[in-house]
């Protein structure tokens, strides 16, 4: 198997255990000739739990030859996950639509003998004949090689946590001024990740650890009930083309999340920073935030919008006099902690920001219903750690698995702010709010 294919499924690797049918993948594998009769009876043994013999499998499949990950790709899109399938190839025919119906869904073989590798054709490796249709609107991850001689001693280390299930709707007691944004259906929020690790040309250091953090981000939103996107390592047009499809790929969900992990600089004498793509180039908060503009996705007017932004906002350092240990101290094993940026993108500094025009009145505001979190305040540095992930998204998760079955996402940024300073006590995150004017419940678990 590719190497590329490989890092794919480490990548997604929580996701195919957490959300695949054992029995249906192994049973559509075996059809393809993935594996042989003998070789399934390892994942029907009773004495291992279906975790972990979906775990075995999935390992499994990166030794099984070259034709393995477009069998596996395949038998996804036959069993319906088409998210799982858009992460693992976004060249895939299927990549280019968020949500197809089951009526576009190919057959099943049900003959064995006519999926022999010599016989059966993959849809991956058809990808070629409809690449350079594909290539304007999927964004396509760049990759970098790794070190793959023990796949499964480098899937990334996810914490055992179960997020706590609502057991009742929260509904507006009459207390406060503050309504509450409606989150009851299934479709209940998309999360997209978008992670920058690697960069071309070594123009910045590898960000280890986000693969951590992205694993991670993952679990604890699919245990809310979730969709969830992830675009790592794009360029500056595959992220803008990225953006701009969003009002497609968000349609139908109660609330989106969003978050942008990479190096981040200040941009002297304004609130903007600037943020690194895999291919070097920069592309700024304030421009990623005209995507979520009233008038980019008018169809998502009044639909909560959170933004996460786990990146370098300056040079600056917090420091906190104490005879306690120092953080670099206390830190876990996981390879050391590392700053996402410096003090500024190499270049000269930016021009002075233009005068603001006179105010307009209109009808609807601009900006609405968005939350943006930072990791860090405006001028200061954001730590991560290379084994365990970036300390902001490390508290983040571990408060919303606690915590958001009966608090409000606004409330949760505060206890993430206030376990950060306790358990890392260097870093302060910033919240900002663009007429996000109510209260979002997730509800975990329950559905009207």
């Amino acid at each position: 198997m590719d190497e590329e294919h490989e890092k794919a499924i480490q990548r997604n690797f929580t996701s195919l255990v957490e959300r695949t049918d054992l029995d249906s993948m192994v049973t559509v594998l075996y059809e393809k000739g993935v594996f042989s009769e003998q070789m399934i009876e390892r994942y029907q043994n009773p004495n291992k739990s279906s975790r972990d013999r979906k775990r075995q499998l999935y390992r499994d499949i990166t030794r099984r030859g070259p034709r393995a990950f477009g069998h596996l790709v395949d038998s996804l899109s036959e069993l319906g996950h088409w998210d799982i399938v858009r992460e693992l190839d976004p060249n895939s025919p299927f990549a280019t639509f968020p949500k197809p119906s089951s009526s576009s869904m190919p057959k099943r073989e049900t003959n064995p003998q006519s999926s022999k590798d010599s016989q059966y054709v993959s849809l991956s490796n058809e990808k070629n004949k409809t690449k350079e249709m594909q290539k304007s609107a999927v964004p396509v991850a760049a990759t970098a090689p790794v070190d793959l001689d023990n796949a499964a001693a480098k899937m990334p280390v996810i914490p055992e946590f179960k997020v706590i299930k609502s057991t009742r709707f929260m509904d507006h007691d009459g207390k406060s001024d503050l309504e509450l944004y409606h989150t009851r259906s299934r479709d209940r929020g998309v999360l997209m990740v978008l992670s920058y690790i690697n960069f071309q040309n070594n123009i910045e250091q590898i960000r280890a650890g986000v693969d951590v953090d992205c694993a991670t981000l993952k679990h604890l939103f699919l245990e809310i009930g979730f969709e969830v996107i992830s675009y790592p390592d794009l360029t500056k047009e595959q992220t803008l083309n990225t953006l701009s499809s969003l009002e497609v790929v968000l349609e139908k969900a109660e609330c989106v999340f969003l978050v942008v992990s990479s190096h981040g600089y200040e941009r002297y004498g304004t609130s903007d920073i600037d943020i690194r793509c895999s291919d070097g180039q920069l592309i700024s908060f304030l421009e990623i935030m005209t995507y979520f503009s009233n008038k980019s996705l008018p169809k998502l007017i009044g639909i909560p919008k959170v933004l996460i932004f786990q990146t370098c906002r300056g040079s600056n350092e917090e420091y906190v006099l104490s005879s306690e240990p120092t953080v670099s101290q206390l830190l876990m094993p996981g390879g050391g902690v590392q700053r996402d940026g410096s003090a500024r993108a190499r270049g000269p500094p930016p021009p002075p920001p233009r005068p603001s025009a006179a105010p307009r009145l209109l009808e609807t505001p601009l900006y609405s219903d968005i939350l943006i979190a930072h990791s860090t305040p405006p001028g200061q540095v954001s730590y991560r750690d290379g084994g365990c992930g970036s300390w902001y998204i490390q508290v983040l998760c571990e408060v919303f698995a606690e915590r958001v079955h009966n608090t409000h996402v606004d409330k949760l940024f505060t206890l993430v702010d206030m376990r950060m300073r306790e358990k890392f006590r260097r870093q302060t995150s910033s919240v900002e709010r663009w007429g996000f004017n109510k209260r979002l419940y997730l509800h975990p678990g329950l559905y009207e």
